[in-house]
């Protein structure tokens, strides 16, 4: 970290731990005057026991990535125990999360094998959203234990987006500091992509308020909490699914690799390329997902192209140009009985065409193709010239941009060859 993340890192620490000490001290100070402190601490153990349940048991999206269903019962709580509790809540459970890493070796992160200022700083950054979205809830006319929708529907819905937002600005504050992402294009991304399904599951939120005021609703909150933990559960399998597909893709094409030492990697490096292209594009996860197997698997017609024209070290004759040319039609037949979508299979197809109508095989052009065939084009294109080849030897990187600069709006597509380029400045590697 930077000193300045750090430095910024260590406020929020303190302003988080502070008030949310603050709030525990409080919170027990009023169940000691409470008439029925008994129901009061089951309630609030409850709600307490069910955030650091979901906060244990995340849902990788990404290798890098996770959420988790715990915002669910930061709103329930916020909805009947107000600011006061909701910050004391999550300062509690704080010690309590032990959640498993996804490096497939059964291990954990927990308050004792974590840097303590990342365990203080997101400790820190959910007390201040949590208390902060429970004061808008009750600013703009909320009522604490008012089960009432018609009323509560605003002031709830602007206690979600506060929360969200506040959540995710000071963490992208802090990559920002660090140099990991600019600051507003990450979350203004991370709002589009996230915060539909953060209101989606709000509901779940506002029955748990709902059965909590029911006789001995305490114990039918655990319950309900049972097809939730299954639908995870089933959404995890659908993940792994999905991961294991990927990873016979990234199979496949190391084993087509491997045969010919100059192309071993490529269509790896393409997809990484492609992938960091995608994300400066501000594409959906989606999309990045569609251009990242259609990176793994534009050139898996060349299975197809005889050796002696693939490895030939010297320049093809128009003959041999020509049977070069057909190895995207190849793919596309190839994978015809493989279940893709129509993006991936235009992006197989088209990774040779070019922005000004010059390419193969079908020589379009502009925006008559999706965008992902030009994503692939350039990464594809950088990879080979800045790879050795059986034909000629890689070029400097510097030429490889130059050569990018020139062709932006004639071979390439200008916003891809402007977004890589920033990728490459942001890697230092220009």
């Amino acid at each position: 970290m930077s000193r300045t993340s750090k430095i910024y890192a260590y406020f929020i620490s303190v302003i988080g731990i502070t008030l949310g000490s603050y709030c525990v001290f409080q919170y027990f100070h009023s169940v000691f005057f409470d008439p029925n402190p008994k129901a009061e601490l089951m309630q609030f153990g409850v709600l307490l026991l069910l955030y650091i349940l979901c906060r244990c048991l995340p849902i990788y999206i990404r290798k890098d990535y996770a959420i988790d269903m715990s915002f669910i019962c930061n709103l329930a709580t916020i909805l009947c125990k107000g600011p006061v509790v909701s910050a004391a809540m999550v300062l509690i459970a704080t010690p309590f999360i032990i959640v498993p890493t996804n490096t497939g070796d059964r291990t954990y992160d927990h308050l004792f094998n974590k840097p303590p200022i990342k365990t203080a700083f997101n400790a820190g950054n959910i007390t201040i959203s949590a208390f902060l979205a429970a004061l808008v809830y009750q600013k703009t006319g909320g009522v604490i234990e008012n089960i009432n929708l018609t009323r509560n529907f605003i002031p709830a819905f602007l206690s979600i987006l506060t929360f969200f937002i506040l959540n995710c600005a000071i963490l992208m504050f802090l990559f920002y500091l660090n140099r990991q992402a600019p600051f507003f294009p990450s979350l203004f991304t991370s709002l589009y992509q996230f915060f539909p399904n953060i209101v989606a599951s709000a509901p779940i939120a506002y029955f748990i308020v709902r059965i909590m005021h029911m006789e001995n609703g305490e114990f039918m909150v655990l319950l309900i909490m049972l097809p939730l933990l299954l639908a995870r559960y089933s959404f995890v399998l659908y993940l792994d699914v999905k991961q294991n597909y990927y990873n016979m893709l990234k199979t496949l094409t190391a084993a087509l690799e491997a045969k010919d030492k100059y192309t071993e990697g490529h269509s790896h490096r393409v997809e990484d390329y492609a992938e960091l292209i995608s994300r400066k594009l501000h594409c959906s996860p989606v999309e990045q997902d569609d251009i990242k197997v259609s990176a793994l698997l534009h050139d898996v017609g060349k299975i197809g192209i005889d050796d002696e024209i693939l490895n030939k070290p010297g320049p093809l004759t128009p003959e041999e140009r020509k049977v070069i040319m057909t190895h995207p039609l190849i793919s596309e037949s190839i994978l015809k009985n493989v279940k893709l979508n129509r993006k991936v299979r235009s992006a197989i197809r088209h990774h040779h065409e070019r922005y000004d109508g010059g390419g193969y095989p079908d020589h379009t052009k502009g925006d008559e193709i999706g965008l992902e065939a030009y994503i692939i084009g350039v990464a594809d294109a950088f990879d080979a010239m800045t790879s050795d080849r059986a034909y000629c030897a890689s070029m400097p990187v510097e030429r490889a941009v130059s050569i990018l600069k020139e062709e932006s709006g004639k071979q390439f597509h200008p916003k891809v060859v402007s977004a890589f380029l920033e990728v490459l400045c942001e890697k230092g590697e220009i």
